[in-house]
């Protein structure tokens, strides 16, 4: 699923190189776009896009309830047992999803995170994403190579833990690892390439500074919040996480 915020020029490539990818599986999936209360032409080519593919299942926002908001309107649409986060605006790759799936079912894992391997990003930007990285790693206790990675695949009632919390925050797409690690969850690592947009434009365009420190502050406030309030792991036992669904 892939929440959509003024994205009419990558949805329909987004959603034609999913089904491809998906068509490879050995599950049926669906894909779910959440327009994001978009002023484009977005929700125009999702209705277009649902009459081409059949996979295709729109969701729409009346206003902008940003990422996290989107991922919890999807997983409300979402019918399947195993879901998947991805970007809409192609910097992950949807041919990437069935490697994440086969990561999953070889079995021993609670989620799968795409470690992202940029492509023609700038040198700050990347300094800035290892760094924040490394604090999360210290903060939380954790070894992940991309702990703020939203290119996952779980089971629905892993990643819907996730999205669990008691105090609000504006940027929480940044700290789904974290949240996988202070649950207890396992975790794979798959290597996915993470490649420059090419249509529209991002809200972390150029280095913004006053994006980055409002992140920061929100992961301590992400650590204090798990101190205070530890969260309980969802019941899931090793047999389920080696059985894939439909198997």
């Amino acid at each position: 699923m892939a929440p959509c915020y003024n994205e009419e020029d990558n949805v329909a490539p987004l959603a034609r190189r999913l089904a491809a990818a998906m068509a490879e599986m050995p599950v049926a999936g669906e894909v779910i776009l959440v327009d994001d209360g978009s002023r484009d032409g977005t929700w125009a080519q999702i209705e277009a896009l649902q009459k081409e593919l059949p996979i295709v299942r729109g969701v729409r926002h009346d206003r902008n309830r940003g990422i996290e908001g989107g991922w919890v309107s999807g997983l409300g649409a979402a019918k399947a047992p195993l879901v998947c986060f991805i970007d809409s605006d192609l910097q992950n790759r949807p041919e990437d999803v069935p490697r994440l799936y086969a990561a999953w079912s070889h079995g021993g894992a609670d989620l799968v995170q795409g470690v992202r391997h940029p492509t023609g990003i700038d040198r700050l930007r990347l300094v800035y994403s290892r760094t924040l990285n490394a604090a999360l790693n210290v903060l939380f206790g954790m070894r992940l190579r991309d702990n703020k990675s939203g290119f996952v695949l779980g089971r629905r009632e892993v990643v819907a833990s996730l999205l669990e919390h008691r105090w609000r925050y504006r940027y929480y797409q940044s700290l789904l690892g974290v949240a996988a690690g202070v649950r207890g969850f396992v975790i794979t690592e798959v290597d996915t390439v993470f490649e420059r947009r090419q249509a529209g434009q991002s809200f972390l365009a150029g280095f913004p500074l006053r994006v980055i420190v409002r992140i920061v502050g929100e992961l301590a406030k992400y650590r204090v919040e798990t101190w205070m309030y530890p969260p309980r792991r969802s019941p899931i036992d090793a047999a389920q996480r080696s059985v894939a669904p439909g198997a």
